[in-house]
């Protein structure tokens, strides 16, 4: 039986989820191991993909260690949100005793989002910077009213706030694009020094989604990575490389993307990344499988658990594994309020198929026969072993990555995840975890062989204007190009594979010539495999395919192919219809080359065999 539960789909302010009482699954159990573990790391890097739950989680850190700014040591707000709520939350139980009195409350915080850090042009980019430390200096305008603040530190403040509130939009000028760069570098240490001083406390700093404006910097159209990762450079050195007298007490980062610590976080003091695989963080972002359980049976969904595994479980993370928290919640909301619910597509159709996208484009370095061959296997369900590769830059996607490459980016993203047994050294077994995100590959892989691809669909277009001109000699250099590139050999074993195959290309580009394309139609005394028809100009194409084994027994499965037209008479409808043209083609595949054979026009061939 369905139950009433609240659910705020897309808020990830912890705060208002509690104090709602929507629905959330506890992470508090890892404030421990976050400021009180004997292996506790001075700054940590959170690698997942999106949409698993970084910014509820970095905002539900924030809210448990923040200071009261107006009376310090009143910690009531976190004992309403932690403590008193009625949710039974672990870090509100006796262990967590002397984290609550050491870390509670205790720091000032300075958190920021780089989530919507984007635009066409580096300018546009900027401003969206400057628009989010605007808003974060607005939270701490008290301090220029504070004695404990040096006049220099207090114009220093009013400079960078002036500046991002009445300047971000006039970037085009070179002299205010320049003094934005100098802002955006050093925006945070001038307020975390302020703080320092003002209440004598070192410096909580959360940055949610760090990676995001270095992604949207190289999908752009005007491409301006270099530029960006020197402004997130310079503010990772401004931030965690501390001066003889630090006011940092710990840096928490989050993001999709390893990139080396030698291209974005130089020189910083004891960072450490946790990437999906690291203890103890396995379980922190994402549902487990007792959380998804609980959650589940909490809504009255127990008896959709397995469908709901197909979709959307599948991730492996360490020894766990784990679902995706955004589209289960959203599952479980859509189900909860109607009486028969199928699960959907929810991860994939949210922002951020960037990647993906671009890896349809045909001038990628992973387009090859071999490459297509593993994408192949991926999507039916099989596991493929990649290298895994750090990135000391940001790929430049758009010039072309190896395999390998992207599919590490794949797996940061959550496109693919570790197979069960693959171990975490650069050699690594990975697959698509789930349904939900076959149907996105699925969809991009129309993407890759549909009009929307330039190349595939020019390729289309020739083909079929060679066929219509019994061009046979091109159209066969043509046919093999396109089945090395795009064929995978496995799939190679079955005559019905390479209908699709000419399927896929034929009926894309008859429909733009505005010719008629039929498959498997009655004509004659059969049923041919392929007819193009132009009624216009008089002319038909009939195409009858046959799949050998062996490349040298390619030409005669043509001729069997040929011979199969003739006996089944299969032109004998347009030529009663008064074709012009009607051209009887054979084609014979093996493994990834074809051999054509024609009988010619088949109306002269008729007129010839009545004189």
């Amino acid at each position: 039986m369905k139950k009433d539960v609240l659910f705020m789909t897309g808020n990830e302010d912890f705060s208002t989820i509690i104090e709602k009482n929507a629905y959330y699954v506890d992470k508090t159990p890892y404030l421990k191991d976050l400021f009180m573990s004997s292996s506790e790391v001075m700054n940590a890097l959170f690698i997942r993909p999106r949409r698993f739950g970084k910014t509820l989680n970095m905002n539900m850190i924030k809210a448990f260690c923040e200071l009261n700014y107006q009376n310090p040591g009143d910690k009531s707000y976190q004992q309403k949100l932690f403590i008193d709520n009625g949710r039974n939350l672990a870090v509100a139980g006796d262990d967590y005793k002397e984290l609550r009195e050491k870390v509670m409350g205790e720091y000032p915080v300075i958190s920021i989002s780089f989530r919507g850090v984007e635009g066409n042009t580096f300018q546009s980019a900027v401003s969206g910077l400057l628009g989010i430390i605007a808003e974060l200096y607005d939270r701490f305008l008290f301090l220029r009213e504070s004695v404990k603040q040096s006049e220099e530190r207090i114009n220093q403040f009013n400079v960078i706030y002036s500046f991002c509130t009445a300047k971000y939009n006039k970037l085009s000028e070179p002299d205010n694009l320049n003094e934005a760069i100098v802002i955006c570098g050093s925006f945070l240490a001038t307020l975390a020094e302020m703080l320092y001083r003002e209440y004598g406390r070192k410096i909580l700093v959360i940055i949610d989604e760090y990676d995001v404006p270095l992604q949207k910097a190289v999908i752009a159209k005007e491409p301006y990575y270099d530029d960006m990762l020197e402004i997130i450079r310079k503010i990772s050195v401004t931030t965690f490389k501390q001066n003889p007298d630090p006011w940092l007490y710990k840096g928490i980062v989050s993001g999709c993307l390893r990139i080396a610590h030698q291209s974005v976080f130089t020189d910083a003091n004891n960072f450490t990344t946790f990437g999906m695989n690291d203890e103890p963080y396995t379980g922190f972002l994402g549902f487990t499988n007792d959380e998804t359980h609980k959650l589940l049976n909490d809504c009255g969904l127990s008896d959709k658990e397995s469908e709901v595994k197909e979709w959307y479980d599948g991730y492996r993370f360490g020894d766990k594994h784990i679902f995706c928290p955004w589209s289960l919640i959203s599952y479980c909301y859509a189900a909860t309020q109607k009486d028969i619910y199928a699960p959907q597509p929810f991860w994939v159709n949210t922002s951020g198929n960037d990647l993906i996208t671009i890896f349809t484009d045909s001038s990628m370095e992973s387009h090859n026969a071999e490459n297509i061959d593993k994408l192949q296997k991926l999507m039916e369900g099989e596991n493929v072993n990649i290298s895994l590769m750090e990135f000391t830059t940001y790929p430049d996607l758009r010039v072309g990555v190896s395999f390998d490459v992207f599919m590490t980016l794949m797996l940061h993203t959550g496109y693919v995840t570790f197979a069960e047994g693959s171990d975490t050294s650069d050699k690594v077994t990975i697959r698509i975890p789930n349904l939900e995100i076959l149907y996105c590959f699925n969809k991009k892989r129309e993407l890759l062989f549909g009009q929307n691809n330039p190349y595939w669909y020019n390729q289309a277009l020739k083909l079929v204007d060679l066929l219509m001109a019994n061009n046979t000699d091109e159209a066969q250099m043509l046919i093999s190009t396109m089945l090395k590139e795009f064929l995978s050999i496995r799939n190679t074993g079955n005559e019905l594979y390479y209908h699709g195959f000419m399927t896929g290309i034929l009926g894309l580009a008859t429909a733009t010539k505005n010719f008629t394309y039929h498959e498997e139609i009655e004509s004659g005394t059969g049923f041919s495999d392929i007819i193009i028809d132009s009624f216009d100009n008089k002319t038909a194409c009939i195409l009858e395919l046959k799949k050998t084994e062996n490349l040298e027994d390619c030409y005669d499965a043509a001729q069997a192919a040929t011979k199969q037209i003739i006996q089944k008479d299969y032109a004998a409808k347009f030529i009663s219809r008064r074709y012009k043209k009607v051209y009887g083609i054979g084609i014979g595949f093996a493994q990834k080359s074809c051999e054509i054979v024609s009988l010619g026009n088949q109306v002269e061939v008729s007129a010839n065999s009545k004189v």
